[in-house]
């Protein structure tokens, strides 16, 4: 049997979010079942546990920078806001970027902030 995403799944991801991605809904148009199993994944690995929801979406939003990726960024840094990071916190996430990724993964995070910061 089949398993799709419901709409409140969707939509609670969006609310996470701020929107619902373009990757998630391109998936939930073209592989509805793969996307349930995706925002099932997601919900099961950015639950409140042992580590805050707050902070796997700092570490997230870290990853991401320092993969270059900018969209998914911004996504994680408004998770991270939603779920209450401060701006101290945010930014301590920026500067731990620099060691291990670089200066050009730390202007990812802080241009994704910014733009964060405009639409969240």
């Amino acid at each position: 049997m089949a398993h799709k995403p419901d709409k409140a799944a969707l939509a609670a991801f969006g609310e996470e979010f701020g929107k619902v991605l373009d990757p998630v809904a391109f998936l939930n148009e073209k592989n509805p079942e793969l996307c349930a199993a995706f925002l099932r994944l997601h919900e099961l690995t950015l639950n409140e546990g042992v580590v805050s929801k707050k902070h796997k979406f700092l570490i997230h939003a870290a990853i991401t920078a320092a993969q270059h990726d900018r969209e998914a960024t911004v996504m994680h840094i408004t998770g991270a806001m939603h779920a209450g990071a401060s701006e101290q916190e945010l930014l301590e996430t920026a500067f731990t970027i620099i060691p291990v990724a670089g200066m050009p993964a730390f202007a990812v995070f802080l241009g994704a902030w910014k733009q964060a910061q405009q639409t969240g």
